[in-house]
């Protein structure tokens, strides 16, 4: 017989389980375990049992113990006998002893094999426990009054009952944090934008007070000397009565030396006065004090250099706060944003990259091993089926000939079967026509639509196998029906005579045809039960698309750009470069300079400042220039430094643009002063003279600088031009970034095209295989590299880490089914959103591939392998990875039903057993029979079917 189906029958529990031995009781050690909140606390516990003196490890160690372990040999081989039998020999062994007397050595054993499951049985050996517990059970049930054959067996197979203290309480793993929310990444980095910006306020306010203090508020220290900087350039002051002394001109006692006024000029031997530092704003000394910087004692090009310092990386960290806090997707809605844009203000940047690419993935605390409970007992169930004869169907074609006519049918049919697909579903295999069937049908009656073997069913095999094979009845007629249609598409010519005649004295004659139906005849064969265990994996698919989007040598591909939105107007010196590099844009010139200094020189000396005629001994100076401002630019204030000698006291005039500066006090020689913006020119002009009877000015030099600053109109044309390179640059990035996608789908498509149906199967199996074991284990197999590489570069397994990793791999591979694998794949939105328009516009041909390509989660259940129902158990519990003959054969009730159930079915085996009785179903055919007589068929209702009356030839 062929095999057409193979699925999984969900058995429905017992409605009540028989009695078991349970562990659960009152004792000191139960209760601390009850106290452990950590694993490693209920270990301590069980250590400080066992290191007391209270376990049973051998029969002398209770009373009776002896008679009590032979009892349950006995009762466990199935020699005991009848349950009257098993009752002698329970009163043989316990003799008038009644469950009061019994009672403490029965805890000591209940605690010994709750100590060995919380150890291991590598610390403690609970076999003799294991039988003197059921023996105490058994003993108690017996006196207690009649007990059944069931009660017996499920007292001496049946797993033991793990106290409450234990169920439910599985070893975690290590926590992982969780991700933080958006909004909470937002508040924290408006907080610490807030802060730097402080700090940039109060940098820049310290900057600008230290460069404000000219050499009258500066101290020149050197050599633990001190005095006024503006010592170093005063010059000498002509006495009140204008006559000359010495026949010179007045000096200051101390002559200049030049290297102090060159470390002058640097600052670096210069401090601030006590007048700068009373100066100082609170902000500014905030700065100072939070750099760990003395104004006192640090000279002004140290405190310059480390304040500018500082301001340039506050400056760097402010944008890259903003860069971030701009790519944050929030959820608390506009609120969050309002106060965004508002605490932002100038110092927004919009994103370069799309946000959308980054998302937060949501998990619950990892572990080592994770909570997985047992879904039931299922029997993995084949349908075989044969074909056992042919019947006749409904009406084919009618053909009628009336006396005198001849009737020709002239058939000619061309093959054009360039569709491969039409003549597959012409032709599709009664297997794959009951897998189909099978998929809709769990989909409506069944828990779930299986992957690997076959669905998941919660009917009963008969039930579920007849359902599927009535289904393929109705849908094989219907393809058949389709077929006969689409016959008319061949090329080869075969060309088909069908001749009907009659003589003109002859009656009519009619033809009738009739389909032919293939009745087959099914069975179901059993395999076994198996326990099955249930989780749900997410985006099973997820790697394997990694891969695809990933050509070979090269890494993923680079986050999609963001829409540049900012408005020409927006950009400044301040975020101009960000975008422009993030944007990859080229060709974009730097802002204008904020400032540019325009000078223009005055200097001149008397003919003979000692002569004693006026004309020779005094200057007079009148000359206005035509200074060029550069272009783009516009006056925007002045500075003055006059330096002058002579006689008497004298006056000096300097004109810029509209503005007059009139020197007559000397004290200072800085001035400055606003300009009206003035471009391309600005007048620069100079006045000296005296009296005209005495000697006055002797020597004159005069420096101005006009400070510039760009015009609105050369800002404007920066930014329309840098923002069309940008704009243009980020339209690059989009393009570039959608042939890279494109050429990915391309390979991507290229790559699902030469893998075969069964390298597709295979595929999909493994990976949800690794999908399960990842969220089984609560690891993602970074830990299990066991190669080493030699100093040729040649790899080579390492014996440590291979024997390390070999019990654990041995473990799962043998633990689980994995070819009685099942699983259903669920729809794309339980996957991340990222992914749903990649998976919304798949275009994978194969619906089962598709499906997995397509997939947000996957259901999955894992068929233990019969023998290590409880070693899978005691991972899930401990996750320890134990052999199968150390285990102790104990669990929660939910498990210990199944096991019971599981057990009360005999030997588990793949060998196939009959289920239920055999049935029939139909299959259309493409065959064609003529009926003998001219007869239309008729059928009766007779019994569950209907019966076509017998023709002629029957």
């Amino acid at each position: 017989m062929d095999r057409i189906l193979t699925f999984v029958s969900l058995q429905r529990p017992p409605r009540q389980a028989p009695p078991v031995a349970e562990l659960s009781g009152e004792s000191e050690f139960q209760r601390a375990l009850g106290d452990a909140a950590l694993p490693e606390e209920r270990v301590v516990a069980a250590r400080a049992f066992v290191a007391g003196g209270a376990p049973v490890v051998s029969p002398d160690t209770v009373r009776l113990g002896a008679g009590l372990v032979a009892l349950s040999d006995l009762v466990s081989s199935g020699e005991a006998g009848t349950p009257e039998e098993v009752g002698q020999a329970v009163r043989r062994v316990v003799g008038d002893a009644s469950p009061e007397d019994w009672a403490v050595d029965l805890q000591r054993a209940r605690d010994t094999v709750v100590a060995a499951y919380v150890l291991g049985p590598e610390e403690l050996d609970a076999a003799v426990a294991v039988k003197i517990v059921r023996a105490l059970t058994l003993a108690g049930a017996v006196l207690a009054g009649p007990v059944s054959a069931r009660a017996v067996d499920g007292i001496a197979h049946a797993p033991l009952l793990l106290p409450d203290v234990l169920v439910g309480r599985r070893r975690p793993g290590a926590a992982v944090p969780e991700p933080e929310p958006p909004d909470a990444v937002a508040e924290r980095l408006m907080e610490r934008f807030g802060s730097l910006r402080d700090d940039l306020a109060r940098v820049t306010e310290a900057v600008a007070q230290v460069a404000a203090h000219d050499e009258d508020e500066l101290v020149l220290r050197e050599l633990d000397r001190e005095q006024s900087l503006a010592a170093l350039y005063r010059t000498a002051r002509p006495p009140a009565e204008g006559r000359r002394q010495e026949g010179r001109k007045t000096r200051d006692d101390d002559p200049v030396s030049t290297s102090p006024l060159r470390r002058a000029a640097q600052r670096s031997n210069v401090v601030l006065s006590e007048t700068a530092l009373r100066l100082l704003s609170e902000p500014a000394l905030r700065a100072l004090s939070q750099y760990g910087i003395d104004p006192a004692a640090a000279s002004v090009r140290d405190i310059q250099a480390r304040l500018v310092s500082e301001q340039e990386r506050s400056t760097r960290q402010l944008h890259t706060v903003v860069a971030e806090l701009s790519k944050v997707r929030l959820i608390g809605g506009d609120r969050l944003a309002a106060q965004i844009g508002e605490l932002l203000g100038r110092h927004r940047l919009d994103p370069i990259d799309d946000p959308g690419q980054e998302e937060p993935v949501a998990s619950a605390p990892p572990a080592t091993h994770t909570d997985v409970r047992p879904l039931g007992v299922a029997d993995l169930c084949v349908v075989r089926t044969h074909l056992r004869r042919y019947e006749r169907g409904e009406v084919a074609r009618l053909e009628s000939v009336l006396p005198g006519e001849r009737l020709t049918h002239r058939t000619s049919e061309v093959d054009e079967s360039e569709s491969t697909e039409t003549t597959e579903a012409e032709r599709t295999s009664l297997e794959s026509l009951a897998r189909t069937a099978a998929d809709q049908n769990a989909g409506k009656t069944s828990a779930q639509s299986g992957g690997g073997r076959g669905p998941l069913t919660t009917d009963g095999p008969e039930t579920f196998a007849r359902s599927v094979t009535d289904a393929v009845s109705s849908s094989s007629t219907t393809r058949t029906r389709s077929a006969s249609v689409l016959r008319r598409l061949h090329r080869a010519e075969e060309s088909v005579e069908h001749v009907l005649g009659s003589t003109p004295d002859a009656a009519a004659r009619f033809g009738v045809y009739q389909w032919l139906d293939k009745v087959y005849q099914a069975q179901v064969f059993s395999y076994g039960s198996r326990l099955l265990y249930d989780l749900v994996v997410p985006e099973p698919a997820a790697l394997f698309r990694e891969a695809l989007a990933r050509p070979r040598g090269r890494g993923p591909l680079p986050p999609g750009p963001a829409a540049f939105t900012v408005p020409a107007d927006q950009l400044s010196a301040e975020n101009w470069s960000y975008y422009a590099t993030g944007h990859r844009a080229t060709g974009v010139d730097a802002p204008p300079q904020a400032q540019v200094c325009v000078t223009e020189n005055f200097g001149q000396r008397a003919p003979d400042p000692f002569s004693g005629e006026l004309g020779a001994s005094s200057l007079e100076i009148g000359e206005c220039r035509r200074t060029a401002i550069p272009k783009g630019y516009q006056a925007a204030s002045y500075r003055v430094v006059a330096l002058a000698s002579g006689w008497v006291p004298y006056e000096l005039r300097v004109l810029v643009g509209s503005k007059v500066v009139y020197i007559d006090d000397w004290s200072s020689r800085l001035f400055s002063g606003k300009l009206d913006g003035e471009t391309e020119t600005v007048p620069v002009g100079l006045i000296a003279d005296g009296d005209g009877r005495s000697p006055g000015l002797a020597t004159l030099a005069v420096g101005v600088e006009i400070l510039c600053v760009p015009t609105a109109a050369t800002v404007a044309a920066w930014q329309t031009r840098t923002h069309g390179l940008i704009l243009a640059a980020n339209r690059q990035r989009f393009a570039d970034h959608e042939e890279r996608v494109a050429e990915r789908d391309a390979q991507a498509r290229l790559r699902l095209q030469a893998l075969t149906p069964a390298q597709k199967q295979e595929l999909v199996r493994n990976e949800v295989k690794r999908t399960a074991l990842a969220v089984l284990t609560g690891q993602n197999f970074s830990g299990f590299n066991a190669m080493r590489t030699d100093s040729l570069g040649f790899p080579y397994p390492d014996a440590a880490a291979t024997g390390a990793l070999s019990a654990y791999i041995r473990f799962f591979e043998q633990a689980v089914e994995w070819e009685h694998l099942e699983y259903a794949f669920l729809p794309y939105f339980w996957g991340a959103r990222t992914s749903w328009v990649g998976k919304l516009l798949g275009l994978e041909r194969e619906p089962r591939f598709a499906a997995f390509l397509g997939s947000g989660a996957a259901r999955v259940v894992l068929p233990v392998r019969p023998g290590y129902e409880a070693a899978f158990e005691r991972f899930l519990n401990t996750g320890e990875i134990p052999t199968t003959d150390q285990l102790l054969d104990v669990g929660g009730p939910l498990w210990v039903s199944l096991m019971t159930q599981l057990q009360e079915q005999g030997a588990q085996k793949d060998e196939e057993a009959v289920r239920g009785d055999s049935w029939e179903f139909r299959i259309a055919s493409d065959l064609v029979r003529a009926r003998r007589d001219d007869l239309l068929p008729k059928w009766t209702p007779a019994g569950p079917g209907w019966f076509e009356q017998p023709d002629s030839d029957t």
